[in-house]
């Protein structure tokens, strides 16, 4: 595979992991009712599945530049993708709401990486040409999924089970570590630095 598909697959697997993070968040605030039932919890503790999660959105992105400049690029995609599916499957699986918390945790973890991945792979491996296209790509990744969040979420909360909520990122994740496997960061991008 030439080198700009592998560069378009790896942007467009990131654009993915971040559209799916993001959606997932909001598709969260329609199951607070079932997950106050299921985990028998007030609604103030389960309100911290999502605050959890948009703190660790927050912090993780905040580090992402640095962790790039320690880290090699390709580790820290694999990383993310592996976060991803493993928060996914926690989530899925648990019965315990401290479990789910943890779980959404590693998700925020996962999203707080992969949006800014997808913007460093745009400006450091991205056609020249296309970065105007791929910019705008990416912004209506990040504006579109909260929007879609809620109606995703009540769909698929009232025509299947909580857990299919939890597990359908999944597949995105698994897709972005299979396509991610193969790029490598552009030689001299690692550079020392401090926080």
């Amino acid at each position: 595979m030439e080198k700009s598909s592998k560069v378009n697959l790896a942007i467009f697997s990131a654009g993915l992991m971040t559209f799916i993070g993001i959606l997932n968040e909001t598709s969260m605030n329609v199951t607070y009712p079932l997950l106050v039932k299921e985990f028998h919890q007030p609604l103030a503790t389960v309100q911290w599945i999502t605050t959890a999660y948009l703190l660790t959105v927050t912090i993780v992105m905040g580090t992402t530049a640095y962790l790039l400049k320690q880290v090699p690029a390709r580790w820290l995609h694999l990383g993310t993708a592996l976060a991803f599916i493993c928060g996914c499957i926690i989530c899925a699986l648990t019965s315990s709401f401290p479990l789910m918390l943890a779980g959404r945790i590693i998700q925020g973890i996962a999203t707080g990486f992969s949006t800014p991945i997808m913007f460093q792979l745009i400006f450091t491996q991205g056609p020249k040409q296309k970065l105007g296209l791929m910019t705008g790509f990416a912004g209506t990744i990040i504006s579109f999924a909260p929007a879609l969040g809620p109606t995703y979420g009540g769909l698929v909360v009232s025509a299947a089970k909580l857990a299919d909520d939890l597990l359908a990122p999944f597949a995105p994740g698994f897709s972005q570590l299979n396509r991610r496997s193969g790029l490598h960061p552009q030689p001299g991008f690692r550079a020392k630095g401090k926080i």
